[in-house]
């Protein structure tokens, strides 16, 4: 156990009775034999210092620095040399240090707010600005020209069933595409801006669903729909002076609720069918009644051609018997004459027919080629 007690760093204690006793065995210099650090320790200048001078003579340097005319002085212990700084690179970091914090750039793309203890002062464009270091001014910059996307019915059912005007069901989900319009309105008059741009979307998408049947909202008046949408977000985001612009809303999904789905497939499915039927008879009467309008006015047509024909012809025939009056007046007998013949003419002029005048003969038969008689001329 006695070589145990012996094995300490610093030696063996006073009073062990080993060899080694006494001053130099303690890391801080020499003790005296009452164990005093004081009593034995080096005086200044005399041997090397000790650690508690070393740092205590480098305090009292570093509260002693400064004083040498314009020039920052450090010193080190033992004896070395003093090390000078010009006030000139303190001023010129400063300087620096000014500069980095108060000079800054927009990008094309970006706009910035500068506050100046913390209230707004002004809006910087796209370039190069200058604002006074911090805290005094502050920015804050956002860009402008990306377009912001916001989801409403897409994660929660409670958003994505809405009412509409004849009392049924739809599942509904859509996208509001917008983008920053007014950077101060967006960042100081409105608390948590997207939240309320999803919020005023997703209100006044259930009025202009509450105000429409289901028919048109799930079929063919989606388009129109989206352009309502469209418009009545703009007015009450611009009445929150929310500074956000709305570009789109797009429609995903305009359903019947999953539960009922195949019951309104079905629904659905026959009044399409209904339709088809009532559009095909609406076509087959389009077409009877066009084929019976057309042949009325043809017959109408013809009716009236006939009747000009005939008013026409009896006037011709009128015209033509008063020519022929005053003819017959100037020479009556020239005129029945010719009249006569004529007439004979127009009798007699098919018919096959032979007459033999009293003068053709007397006494002599004639010779009637009566094979012949039925024959058109040029016939063998």
């Amino acid at each position: 156990m006695a070589d145990d007690k012996n094995n300490s760093p610093w030696g063996k204690p006073k009073g062990s009775g080993g060899k080694g006793s006494g001053k130099g065995n303690n890391p801080w210099g020499g003790q005296g034999g009452n164990g005093r650090p004081d009593r034995d320790r080096p005086k200044p200048g005399e041997g090397s210092a000790d650690l508690d001078n070393v740092i205590q003579g480098f305090k009292s340097r570093v509260k002693r620095g400064g004083s040498g005319g314009g020039r920052g002085r450090f010193s080190g212990g033992g004896g070395g040399g003093d090390i000078t700084i010009p006030k000139w690179i303190f001023v010129a970091a400063a300087v620096v240090l000014l500069l980095f914090t108060s000079i800054f750039t927009v990008q094309g793309n970006e706009r910035a707010v500068v506050l100046r203890f913390g209230d707004y002062t002004r809006t910087a464009g796209p370039g190069l600005h200058f604002k006074l270091p911090p805290p005094i001014e502050t920015k804050i910059v956002r860009n402008v020209t990306s377009q912001r996307e916001t989801r409403v019915g897409v994660n929660s059912t409670a958003e994505a069933l809405m009412l509409t005007g004849d009392e049924n069901i739809v599942d509904i989900n859509f996208t509001v595409l917008w983008v920053i319009k007014d950077l101060e309105s967006y960042l100081f008059k409105v608390d948590q801006p997207d939240d309320l741009v999803k919020s005023a979307a997703e209100s006044v998408v259930r009025e202009v669903i509450g105000n429409n049947e289901l028919d048109p909202i799930i079929t063919t008046g989606r388009q129109e729909l989206r352009g309502v949408v469209t418009e009545q977000l703009q007015v009450l985001l611009d009445e929150y002076e929310a500074g956000v612009l709305v570009n789109d809303v797009q429609f995903q999904k305009t359903d019947p609720p999953a539960e009922v789905e195949d019951d309104f497939l079905d629904v659905v499915n026959a009044q399409q069918e209904a339709e088809t039927a009532v559009n095909e008879a609406r076509a087959y009467r389009n077409t009877q009644v066009l084929e019976a309008e057309g042949t009325a006015a043809r017959l109408i047509q013809e009716a009236e051609g006939y009747r000009d024909s005939v008013i026409a012809n009896s006037e011709g025939e009128a015209e033509r018997f008063r020519l022929i009056y005053q003819e017959y007046s100037q020479a009556p007998r020239v005129t029945r004459q010719r009249m006569y013949l004529e007439t004979i003419e127009d009798i007699y002029g098919d018919a096959d027919k032979i007459i033999l005048d009293n003068e053709a003969g007397n006494g002599v038969v004639p010779y009637l080629p009566l094979d012949k008689l039925g024959k058109p001329a040029g016939a063998n």
